[in-house]
């Protein structure tokens, strides 16, 4: 019977095909939620039938690997000063992601322990996740490849 790979393990694995990669469109969603792209640009259309509206459709542009920072605190750093947290106004967070696109991924480094993490880029910028409150099922943040998703959850896990 095979062990079960670590949860720093299974992240190396997966991300391995995106590490070394320049994130593209980051940008800040709903709230303090924030998100960006790695490789090939792909066209997604989803399609859905509302009971009010009929039938709704929305396109849009993601990378063929997408990061979703959500329900968690962070920080954005460049050169060990911080650019924005989570609770910054949107023009400091819109500043910290303009800083961080164009940034190649170095490695994402996990505290399972703490709940913690840190994605490291090659110009200095380093971007920390810990978790928000007590709920450590809370997923903290995921990672979208072409067939697979990878969270991470306040509990390390």
């Amino acid at each position: 019977m095979d062990t079960p790979k670590s949860p720093q393990v299974a992240l190396h694995d997966f991300s391995a095909p995106f590490l070394g990669k320049p994130v593209w469109g980051a940008r800040q969603g709903y709230g303090s939620f924030l998100s960006f792209e790695f490789c090939a640009p792909e066209l997604v259309v989803k399609e859905w039938h509302s009971n009010d509206r009929g039938l709704r459709r929305q396109a849009y542009v993601q990378g063929r690997w997408h990061v979703w920072i959500y329900c968690c605190q962070w920080r954005f750093t460049a050169h060990g000063k911080q650019i924005a947290w989570s609770e910054d106004s949107r023009d400091d967070i819109a500043r910290a992601m303009g800083m961080l696109d164009g940034q190649k991924l170095t490695d994402i480094g996990l505290d399972p322990n703490a709940g913690k993490s840190r994605f490291t880029f090659d110009l200095g910028g380093e971007l920390d996740t810990w978790p928000t409150g007590d709920d450590l099922t809370e997923e903290q943040w995921f990672i979208y490849g072409p067939q697979n998703v990878f969270g991470y959850r306040a509990d390390g896990r």
